[in-house]
């Protein structure tokens, strides 16, 4: 069974319908899938902020 987290280094997302799968890793959005190459927030409904961490 796969990880219900996204595998952004900094989510704790589950991920959900609109999942991305990247390098055979699941991603809660795109954002994430791109690991925040451009400061793209998280799109979870959650709040999340590893867009933040991911260039602090």
């Amino acid at each position: 069974m796969p990880d219900p987290t996204c595998a952004c280094p900094h989510c704790n997302c589950v991920l959900g319908q609109d999942a991305v799968q990247k390098d055979g890793k699941g991603y809660c959005c795109q954002g994430c899938a791109d690991q925040h190459a451009h400061g793209e927030p998280c799109a979870s409904a959650t709040g999340c902020e590893c867009a933040k961490s991911a260039h602090g």
